[in-house]
């Protein structure tokens, strides 16, 4: 069996695609497609679904994505921790 990863169509589900050539796959396989308009994902341009919403729920691109931004607040938001006597505890005195 292959190392790659593999992946399913959104356009034809009974495509599977190696992962790194799904981008061009969609892009020629979108031009045949006649289903309902599917989103894309802004998280992974290769993500094209119906709903969003559970697209969301269960992305690991937005998952991380979203995990990355928490941290970023919590850094930036970050208050200093005070001292008994009343000093910032990174202040020298």
């Amino acid at each position: 069996m292959s190392d790659y990863e593999f992946g399913i169509c959104p356009y034809d589900k009974t495509h599977r695609i190696m992962l790194f050539r799904m981008p061009k796959h969609i892009v020629k396989c979108q031009k045949n497609y006649r289903g309902p308009p599917l989103k894309i994902c802004k998280y992974n341009a290769t993500h094209r679904v119906l709903d969003m919403e559970e697209h969301l729920k269960e992305c690991p691109y937005y998952l991380r994505a979203i995990g990355y931004q928490s941290v970023q607040i919590a850094l930036t938001t970050r208050i200093a921790p005070i001292q008994e006597d009343g000093h910032d505890v990174n202040t020298p005195l």
